[in-house]
């Protein structure tokens, strides 16, 4: 009887589970949808109010700005050829259209949709096995994560202390440095704890670790100082605690977990925020505008141009 009735009970409730997760994934999507369409009517409604011809009139002229928008975005394809060299212990030489593509692919497609390109790439190219490609690649996604973590809480409490008026602002009012103090020690005893147990949770020694970590702040470090050059250029007015300041909000927004689209939020950020810069607002909108645009076109561009690769196509065995 037991058995019997156990057997029904599976038979009734099982397929039922498929369906509610399938329509709770489809709420999620829909949601996701919502809040992105959200975010964009804001900022050109924003923009509208601006004057699209007032925003065309102060786009960035100076060729350097372009210049450093595209070498800023080329750091982290770079970064992860060493990386990668580093943790799969293959030469990765000749591979920045693979990764320029697998950037692509996360900025524009789908989250890690990137990491599964390259996995597939990787796997039709190198004698390694799935397991080891895997591995690589949830290593380098945690010590990325970690180390971008660190940057914004190191960044967010090196502006107080530049800044401590912000404390007294209504958004961290209730967040006093101690609190905040308290929390970057939480996230460095995590971070001494992933080393030291590092061989429960990484494939790689710690040697390639060590290596691997400071070539992730030093791939964040050089984006950000290229990234505020590029600013400095667009709006020459601006101060090195305003970038600074641009530069810290990215990072905290980037750390923010289950928001999609996060370069719309921050550009809707930007945008509200322009009018108490003490700069010219309509020079830092426009500037920004361009950026974002520059940034889809970008990826865009690299999806399309990489496709023609034959050095960046995944190979199908038996073809």
């Amino acid at each position: 009887m037991t058995g019997d009735g156990d057997t029904q009970e599976a038979t009734e409730v099982d397929p039922l589970g498929p369906r509610e997760e399938a329509r709770s994934a489809g709420w999620k999507l829909w949601l996701r949808r919502a809040f992105t369409i959200g975010i964009l009517g804001f900022i050109i409604w924003r923009l509208t109010l601006i004057g699209w011809g007032e925003l065309w009139r102060n786009l960035p002229t100076e060729p350097l700005f372009y210049v450093l928008h595209f070498t800023a975005y080329s750091v982290l394809p770079l970064s992860e050829i060493a990386i990668f060299s580093l943790i799969w212990g293959v030469s990765m030489s000749g591979t920045f259209g693979v990764m320029l593509r697998k950037r692509a692919l996360n900025n524009s497609v789908i989250g890690y949709s990137g990491e599964v390109y390259l996995y597939l790439w990787a796997k039709a190219r190198f004698g390694l096995t799935g397991r080891r490609l895997a591995s690589g690649l949830k290593d380098n996604v945690l010590m990325s994560g970690i180390a971008t973590a660190l940057c914004a809480i190191v960044a967010a409490l090196t502006l107080l202390w530049i800044n401590p008026d912000l404390v007294h602002d209504r958004l961290v009012e209730r967040a006093g440095p101690l609190s905040i103090g308290l929390f970057a020690v939480l996230i460095v005893a995590v971070l001494i704890l992933f080393y030291v147990f590092r061989a429960k949770i990484f494939g790689i020694g710690g040697r390639i670790f060590a290596i691997v970590m400071a070539l992730h702040f030093a791939r964040i470090g050089l984006t950000y100082i290229l990234q505020a050059w590029q600013w400095d250029v667009g709006v020459p007015a601006g101060t090195a605690e305003l970038w600074f300041t641009l530069i810290t909000v990215q990072l905290v927004i980037s750390q923010l977990p289950l928001l999609p689209n996060r370069d719309l939020i921050y550009l809707a950020f930007v945008i509200e925020y322009a009018g108490s810069t003490g700069v010219n607002p309509q020079d830092l909108q426009a500037m920004f505008v361009t950026i974002f645009v520059l940034y889809q076109l970008l990826n865009y561009t690299a999806l399309a141009v990489t496709s023609l690769l034959r050095s960046t196509r995944v190979a199908v065995k038996g073809a």
